[in-house]
This record gives C-alpha cells, structure tokens and sequence, in this order.
C-alpha cells in the first residue's frame, strides 16, 4: 500500500505591478494566498474577474472569504463535483489535486483558484548550469529599467554552453523582443513576471493583423530552426496588450515557438495579450501543460492558444479565459499577413491532442479552424470542461480548402451558452463559403457530451456546396437539458444536400 503523500503548499508573491482584490481572500491550509483582480484595460470597465495561483502536493482545503455572508455558489466546471461547503462568509473547497476552478459567488466577479501540482524538481537560484539573470547578468528586478539586453545575453550565454537554465528569480522585469534558442530552459520563479514595456517603438514588427488593421510583434519567439526549447515554472509573461492595443494601436503575442522541434511549456501564467496569445506555428512535438491563459473579455481576436500548422502536440491540464476562441488549430496561406514571418514552406496541423481544458469565452470554446490552406487531421479534444461560450464545440474550416478530417470530441461538459456573436450553439460544423474557399469535413466522432444549457438556436451543422461536403459524422452519448439525444430527428439540424445524415447513437458503445 502505497502511503498518501503528506500535504504541501507553495504560494507565491503578489507582483507589485497587480492589484490585490477587495472582494476575496484566500487560504490553503491556512497559509495566505494573494487573489489578483484583473483589470487590464486602461478605463475599460474596472475588475474582469480575480485570480489565486498557488502550488500544491496532498489533500488540502482552500478557504474563500468574502466581506458578506455567501447565500449562493458555484464551482465550476461542475462536472468535477468539487467538495465545498459554506459557513457565513467562508467557503471551504477540498483540493486533493490540481485544478483549475470558476467560483461563482453572489453578484461578485468570478474567482478563478489556479491550483497547480507541486513543480517536480525546479531548478536552484544559482549553481552549475544556472544563468541567473539578476545575480550573473544584473537584470533589473523592479522593472524601472529594461531588463532585455540581460535576460537575451543569458540566454545566449546558456545556448553556447550546450545546455542551460535561465533563471528569473521574484521580481518585475521589463522586456523587448525576446529569443529562445536551441537547448535554453526559461524559468520562471513563483512571483516574476516578463512583462511587455508596452511601447511600440521598442520592438521589432512581425505581422499585422488585417481583421484590426493593426500591426504587432512576437514578444518570446523561439529561434527558427531550434529544438529542445522549455518554459517553465510558476512565473508570468505579461503583455499589456490591452493597454497598448488601446493607447497605441499595436499588438503582441506572448509566445511565438516558431520552426522549432521539441517545445516544452509548463506551469507559467500567460496574461494580457493584445491579439492571440500563444501560437506555437510550424514546430513539432510540443508539450504544453498546467499552462493559465489569462485574457480580458472586453477586446475580440485575442485567442488564448493556437496550434498553427504543427505536428504531434499535447496540451494537457489548461484553463483559458478570453472574449475569442480559448483554443483552436489553424493552416494559413503562406502570404497572410499573420503568417509573413514564419518560417519553412507551409505545413499540415497533425496529430494534436487537447485533454484537461477549461474553457471560458465569448466566442468558440473548442475549435477546429478557421484557417484550412493544409490540411487538419487527427485533432483530439478530450475531458473538455466550458464554463461559458457562445459556441461550445465548432469545425469552422473557412479561409483555404484543404481537407478537415478524424476529428474526436470526448467527454466535454457544456454548462452555459449565454453568449451570442453568432450561430450561438452547442455545436457548430459550418462548411459554408466566406470568399476565401471552403474544404470538406469528414471523420468527426462527437461522443459522451453533456449538454446543461443548449442556448438559443439548435446546432447548425451545413455546406453550403460539395466541395465543402460533410460526412461520417457521429454522435454518440450525448445528453442535452437531461434528455439523452436518441435519434436524427431529435438533433434538429436542417437538411442539406451536401451532407450526409449525422448518425445519432446512445447507449450502444
């Protein structure tokens, strides 16, 4: 018998750059957790919603205060059923292992508790094989001066070692464009943050975004051609995307790997992008986990990840939270703006699987495409948890006409659709011409789905002419409002000449 591990629990400091929220505080196990309200836009509205990040090994209770007595409460995804339980002002949720987790309480903004695992053997402040930027390179902690010159400096130094970790130690370190490079581990300590200096003139140009108008760079990219490349830790990289999308009309995306084989990201917080946030973009085996994806819902086309035109990916154990598309894969042409700056001809999306997802949106939870100019196959999203969304599971293969195929959705739980910037449903599969050419779809499996609020239209699944034919799509184990979906009929999609009927199945394997 194996003995249960004894409870453990790592917090971390506020940055001093992020404001402590008036309406929560927190505990795990007694210890103190800073809750950070997100309100990143300049006069946008105030506080968004609030977060509490901390590290944890063991069975531990998270205590939630607020200023008033709690009357109502929910911890999503509910699907989970998560232990909680209230006394007066206190809610106390059981943890006995990482989750990412909604609180909903009252009239407050939501609370998100980001409760990762306990790192597995992080690396020293100093040592053999350690670039500390502060200590070796005397990067500015208090993010008054531009810490870039030291941070890319140790990370060339660790490059030419052969291998090596960058370590950034608690602090605020203002940055320019950086640039990972072939065997460079980027570690960021609990409390640090690599944020965004949030003007333009300090960065290099690296696409424009046509639907904004808008031009933008790559603040970490990864060298082209690299591999074996890490990001880890329990730090954050912060954009302040919103503020210099707003007073400056320029972009930023927080993480580009781009032409790299062998990506790892793991533990970080991503948070404020202008546009989309993360794109790894024509790169190969890449991990991504226990990854936070922090964006405000108040600026569209600011995705949290997409997987762009990349081969045997994971991304396991991730919340996302952002008004556009939380996750999705996409194929550009090799003259899109978004896409001038990368490398190597275009390439397939292939073999790439979502698993532990929260997802929290104004727009497509769970998205194949849009961007279709090579072709999509094998693209997994499994144990998918929605909190809101206007649409919960989407194949929009609109822009190109390349091939969509063995497409799996498994074990998703829809609780809310109460978002509407179009075609608002549980699911969407729309092979409908835009302008910019239309593929076919075929091979989709859509099963255990749990479907708590269906929203306002029925699911749209259409052609709109043969070369963008739908067929061999199956729903099996789907419950919607409760009620098991048995038949066609039941389904209500609409007859359309260029799709084959969705077979409907439940409770025959």
């Amino acid at each position: 018998m194996i003995a249960a591990l004894s409870p453990r629990v790592h917090t971390y400091p506020l940055p001093s750059i992020y404001p402590l929220s008036e309406d929560f505080a927190v505990t795990v196990n007694g210890e103190n957790v800073p809750v950070t309200a997100f309100a990143p836009e300049p006069g946008g509205g105030g506080v968004e919603y609030h977060y509490a990040h901390f590290s944890f090994r063991g069975m531990v209770a998270v205590q939630v205060s607020t200023r008033r007595r709690i009357t109502s409460y929910s911890v999503s995804p509910l699907a989970l059923e998560i232990p909680a339980e209230v006394t007066g002002n206190r809610l106390t949720i059981s943890l006995d292992r990482s989750r990412y987790l909604i609180v909903k309480i009252d009239d407050l903004r939501e609370l998100v508790i980001a409760a990762d695992p306990e790192e597995v053997d992080p690396p020293d402040a100093t040592g053999p094989g350690i670039f500390n930027v502060v200590t070796d390179f005397d990067a500015d902690p208090t993010g008054q001066a531009s810490a870039t010159t030291a941070v890319q400096s140790a990370i060339n130094v660790a490059h030419e070692a052969g291998r090596g970790v960058v370590y950034v130690p608690a602090g605020v370190f203002s940055i320019g464009n950086l640039v990972l490079r072939s065997r460079v581990q980027l570690y960021l300590a609990g409390g640090s943050v690599l944020r965004a200096t949030g003007n333009p003139l300090v960065y290099a140009t690296k696409f424009r975004h046509d639907s904004l108008s808008m031009d933008g760079t790559w603040l970490i990219s990864t060298e082209p051609g690299s591999s074996d490349v890490t990001i880890s830790g329990r730090g954050t990289i912060d954009g302040q995307g919103a503020r210099m999308r707003k007073e400056s009309g320029y972009l930023n995306h927080l993480l580009v790997p781009v032409g790299t084989r062998g990506v790892t990201v793991d533990g970080v917080i991503g948070r404020d992008s202008g546009s989309w946030a993360f794109l790894p973009s024509r790169c190969s085996d890449v991990k991504i986990t226990n990854y936070k994806g922090f964006q405000t819902q108040r600026q569209f086309e600011n995705d949290v990840l997409d997987i762009n035109e990349c081969q045997d990916v994971t991304v396991r154990h991730v919340i996302a939270i952002c008004e556009d598309d939380p996750y999705s894969t996409k194929a550009w042409a090799e003259d899109a703006n978004i896409a001038l700056s990368w490398p190597q001809p275009r390439q397939p999306v292939e073999r790439v699987l979502f698993d532990d997802v929260v997802a929290w949106t104004h727009c497509a939870a769970f998205k194949v495409g849009n961007g279709h100019y090579s072709q999509q196959s094998d693209i997994t999203y499994r144990n998918g948890y929605v909190y809101n969304a206007t649409r919960a599971i989407a194949i929009d293969p609109c822009y190109g006409s390349e091939p969509c195929t063995r497409i799996v959705y498994e074990d998703i739980d829809i609780e809310s659709l109460d978002h509407d910037r179009g075609n608002q449903s549980w699911l969407l599969i729309n092979t409908r011409e835009r302008g910019l050419g239309i593929g076919p779809v075929s091979g989709v499996r859509i099963e255990r789905v749990n479907v708590r609020d269906p929203g306002g239209m029925k699911p749209l699944v259409a052609a709109g002419n043969a070369d963008g034919a739908i067929d061999d799509v199956v729903l099996r184990d789907v419950v919607i409002e409760g009620t098991p979906l048995r038949t066609f009929d039941q389904l209500g999609i609409s007859p359309d000449p260029h799709v084959e009927q969705p077979t409907v199945d439940f409770g025959n394997g």
